[in-house]
């Protein structure tokens, strides 16, 4: 009882002093995430911390953009999220996967490497960047999750 009653007191500090980007994102461990898309008939963002974030391109169903946040410890460069009916979301981290391993572990408790789950939607994957060695990539993708990632279309 005592540590249970722990856990939710560090989760609820974690929680206040989140940066808006981390709330932004407070579904990530279990892909909870519906809520974090661009209306495909509107373009409006749906989230309301979204709204501060400009997509640098919009295609083929999917928001891309660039950012530098950091997300408990994990430096992100960028992030996709859905402007159709897919159900990808993806944060690109600024580290090669053994360091990503290492904070999300930190961070949330896991390295994110339940393929299991992660193909029922109920977890991220963590994944090697194909395209570049020095990053990694946060797959949150329900449905079809044998589609690769769309190709990141910004250069280093």
């Amino acid at each position: 009882m005592r540590r249970e009653t722990l856990a939710a007191l560090v989760c609820v500090q974690l929680t206040a002093c989140a940066t808006p980007f981390e709330s932004m994102w407070q579904g990530l461990a279990t892909c909870d995430l519906d809520g974090l898309y661009l209306d495909s008939e509107t373009g409006e963002a749906s989230h309301p911390l979204l709204k501060t974030f400009t997509p640098y391109k919009n295609a083929d169903g999917f928001a891309w953009y660039k950012t530098h946040q950091e997300l408990h410890g994990l430096p992100i460069t960028g992030f996709l999220i859905p402007s159709s009916t897919f159900e990808v979301h993806a944060l690109f981290v600024d580290t090669p996967i053994a360091n990503a391993r290492r904070l999300t572990h930190n961070a949330y408790g896991s390295e994110f490497t339940d393929e299991e789950k992660h193909n029922k939607g109920e977890a991220p994957l963590l994944l090697r960047d194909p395209n570049n060695p020095k990053r990694s990539i946060i797959d949150c993708t329900q449905g079809e999750s044998e589609e690769p990632l769309p190709e990141e279309p910004f250069p280093e």
